[in-house]
C-alpha cells in the first residue's frame, strides 16, 4: 500500500443535520449520513470554533530558555494543567489574531511575530474544528493579564528541557499541548524557519 489508493468508498454524505444542544463554546448536532455503500447511520458531532495557541520561549533570570506557560484548572478533567497560552478563535478572527490576543490576555506578553508551526484536528471522531499552533518570536511584556470572568490563570516560565522531559506526565497531559510541543520541536529541527 502506498497511501495513494482511492478511498472514496470510505466517505459519508450528510442526509440531515439537527442541532440538539447549544452552549457558549460549542453546539451539539445529530447528523444522519449515508456511506458510499448505501449504509446509513446517525452520528453525534460537536461543532466548536477553531482554537489557537502560542509556543513562546523567553529567557529566565538564570539565562535558561523557558516556555511561557499558563497554569489553570480545567473543568472537564477536574485538574490543574500547565499549558501554552491559547483559546478560541472568535467569529471573523484569524487564528493568528486569536493567538496574539490570547497570548496578550493570558500572560501580558506580546510577540513581534507569530510563525505558523502546524495545526491539528483535536478529535476527528466527533469534532470538526482545528487548533493552530504558532511560535511566538520577539516576546516582550507589555501589559497585565486581562482574563475572562471565568478564568483564573497563573503565568509561569518552564525550562524547555523540563517540559520536554515531563510532557505526558503529571500536570502535562493536555493532548493539544503534546501536539504543540511536537510542532515546536519540528520547527527547531528545521532550523527555526521564519525565526
Amino acid at each position: 500500500m502506498t497511501g495513494k489508493e482511492n478511498h472514496d468508498h470510505l466517505a459519508w454524505t450528510d442526509l440531515s443535520r439537527e442541532r440538539v444542544y447549544e452552549t457558549p463554546i460549542f453546539d451539539l448536532y445529530r447528523i444522519r449520513r449515508r456511506a458510499a455503500s448505501g449504509r446509513e447511520g446517525t452520528f453525534v458531532v460537536i461543532d466548536s470554533p477553531d482554537w489557537a495557541n502560542v509556543v513562546a520561549v523567553v529567557r529566565d533570570d538564570a539565562g535558561r530558555d523557558c516556555f511561557l506557560m499558563v497554569r489553570q484548572y480545567r473543568q472537564g478533567g477536574r485538574c490543574l494543567t500547565l499549558e501554552f497560552p491559547g483559546g478560541l478563535v472568535d467569529p471573523g478572527e484569524s487564528p493568528e489574531t486569536a493567538a496574539a490576543r490570547e497570548l496578550r490576555e493570558e500572560t501580558g506578553y506580546e510577540a513581534d511575530r507569530l510563525v505558523t508551526a502546524g495545526w491539528i484536528n483535536p478529535n476527528p471522531a466527533f469534532m470538526g474544528n482545528r487548533c493552530t499552533t504558532f511560535i511566538g518570536l520577539g516576546l516582550r511584556k507589555t501589559a497585565k493579564q486581562k482574563l475572562d470572568d471565568d478564568e483564573i490563570v497563573d503565568c509561569e516560565l518552564v525550562p524547555v528541557e523540563d517540559l520536554e522531559r515531563e510532557m505526558g506526565t503529571g500536570i502535562h497531559t493536555h493532548a493539544i499541548m503534546v501536539a504543540a510541543l511536537f510542532f515546536y520541536r519540528r520547527w527547531k529541527e528545521a532550523g527555526s524557519p521564519g525565526g
